[in-house]
């Protein structure tokens, strides 16, 4: 049975463990669409737009503005939407000033943050975002402001799955990878975790559907349905 008594420290992933991923990624071409095209079949596109997503998002590559494109591209395609339908919602997606950019804190979030904060483990954001989305998710999440580190796609030449990130944060705060527990909800944050020898955690969450079978398939050390289940298994230090 894996034993965490040796952690101390917590390394986050943020889109979709701390913060909303649907409202970052797929919102701003729901909102173009809308405009475009009022009498679509929302429920169709969103659920075949989610499930596109998803799979992106499960690669290193899914943080890439190109793949997200791709995905809706394909997403349109699968509900037979017109290659000039789709050039206009691109425009109106480009013309979004909150294309990408909203961040909304998942409920419960800062309040557990902040508990483990007082047991005294060190908290560290370790995400495949860049430092600007990272600097609009500390004025919606505060308790970003006090974490012991904040690594982005910026502080590292590779991303997640690869362990850079991880090991950054580990000697910033020198700490062994050990004493680390890697905390995210898609198979790439376990693989980077397990990469850099680190602990590893799942939180299924929200997008369970999407990426249980994968995240069981990377075999993490736990799994837990909701961000809130931390608190069972990091008491006080």
């Amino acid at each position: 049975m894996t034993t965490l008594k040796d952690v101390d420290t917590l390394l986050f992933d943020m889109d979709g463990t701390l913060t909303d991923l649907w409202k970052r990624y797929r919102d701003p071409f729901f909102r173009a669409i809308d405009k475009v095209r009022p009498d679509h079949d929302r429920e169709r596109l969103y659920e075949i737009f989610e499930t596109i997503l998803a799979d992106f998002l499960k690669t290193s590559e899914g943080s890439s503005r190109i793949q997200k494109l791709k995905t809706f591209i394909k997403s349109r395609r699968e509900t037979g939407g017109s290659i000039l339908d789709t050039f206009r919602v691109l425009r109106t997606v480009f013309k979004d000033p909150l294309a990408f950019k909203e961040i909304v804190p998942l409920e419960g979030v800062e309040s557990t943050l902040e508990i483990l904060q007082l047991r005294g483990y060190k908290l560290a954001l370790v995400t495949n975002a860049g430092d600007t989305t990272v600097n609009v998710a500390k004025e919606k999440l505060k308790i970003l402001e006090s974490f012991d580190v904040l690594v982005t796609r910026n502080t590292v030449k590779r991303i997640k799955p690869y362990p850079d990130s991880i090991l950054y944060a580990c000697e910033y705060l020198g700490k062994k990878p050990s004493e680390c527990a890697m905390i995210g909800d898609f198979p790439q944050d376990v693989q980077a975790g397990k990469n850099a020898g680190a602990k590893t955690i799942a939180i299924l969450g929200a997008n369970k559907k999407y990426t249980e079978k994968e995240i069981k398939q990377s075999n993490p050390d736990v799994i837990l349905n909701s961000f809130q289940d931390l608190l069972d298994i990091f008491p006080q230090i």
